[in-house]
């Protein structure tokens, strides 16, 4: 199942709701200022929104993803561009994996979004590693905490994800941006595999997920009394319309007063269980009496 994702649609508001549209933004703007260096690997690029931006700003750019459709997208989008930005984007249907480190390796690698995707992650980032060049940067986000959608084999926090990358780079930057973890790097002199952080790493990390999980806790306690707020309200209209009701219920209408004092007029029973009139009783002549 493709994954059909809508990043350029997004970034530029033309669908979903205005938060998504400036999260988006936001999330792009912050890889785009963090890459380094000159020639860009985007492994992952989607419709190809990040690596024209880059390609506005001269950096040469080879942007690459494993969806036909996403990529003949971005192709469309950059037929769109003036020349010189044409020149300097190449985008490929083409799997990480299979790509040949060219001279001196990457200056910047961006994985935007990509890592979640892989219940492996060391197999992806091994790859980045050996296409990185030797002092080369790794730009990436990917969702913070529980996402709930079909693709997604992994859930990061501030600490897992930096434990994931620990063996491979240097953390530069780590900032959470509208429920996204964006992360940028320098690629170690050498890749260390067993590699663990230390205390130091640990608690860096630690409050920043701590200082997250407040901020939904705070969110999550607005909402609450919102919505408690918003059914306290529905409740007292629903009692002041039946208050109102009240009244004209227990007062019988013209048309039911009227026929239940036609109902008692000129008539009684005889006290029996089948409540038919008495005829005259002065006479016997009634209905049922014999004389």
């Amino acid at each position: 199942m493709a994954n059909r994702d809508q990043v350029n649609e997004r970034y530029y508001g033309q669908i979903n709701s205005e938060e998504s549209h400036e999260a988006t933004r936001s999330r792009i703007h912050w890889i785009c200022r963090h890459v380094q260096g000159h020639t860009v690997l985007d492994a992952g690029c989607s419709q190809g929104i990040t690596s024209i931006l880059l390609g506005r700003e001269g950096f040469e750019v080879t942007a690459i993803d494993l969806e036909e459709g996403s990529i003949s997208y971005a192709k469309k989008e950059l037929r769109q561009e003036s020349a010189p930005v044409r020149g300097r984007v190449h985008f490929q249907l083409k799997d990480i994996s299979q790509f040949e480190r060219p001279p001196g390796g990457f200056d910047t690698i961006i994985l935007g979004e990509i890592l979640e995707h892989y219940a492996h992650p060391h197999t992806l980032l091994a790859h980045a590693y050996r296409l990185l060049h030797k002092k080369g940067a790794l730009v990436l986000s990917v969702p913070y905490g529980y996402h709930p959608f079909h693709d997604h084999k992994r859930t990061y926090y501030a600490g897992s994800l930096s434990g994931v990358l620990f063996p491979y780079v240097d953390e530069q930057a780590l900032e959470v941006h509208h429920k996204y973890l964006c992360f940028a790097g320098r690629k170690k002199a050498k890749e260390l595999c067993e590699a663990k952080p230390g205390a130091e790493h640990l608690a860096r990390w630690m409050e920043l997920d701590e200082e997250q999980f407040r901020l939904v806790e705070e969110q999550h306690v607005r909402k609450m009394n919102q919505r408690k707020a918003a059914l306290d309200k529905a409740v007292q209209r629903i009692r002041y319309m039946e208050e109102r009701a009240l009244p004209a219920e227990r007062t019988p209408r013209p048309e039911q007063a009227g026929k239940r004092q036609d109902e008692g007029k000129g008539s009684y029973t005889d006290g029996g269980s089948t409540g038919k009139k008495t005829g005259n009783v002065a006479d016997g002549k009634g209905d049922g009496v014999k004389s």
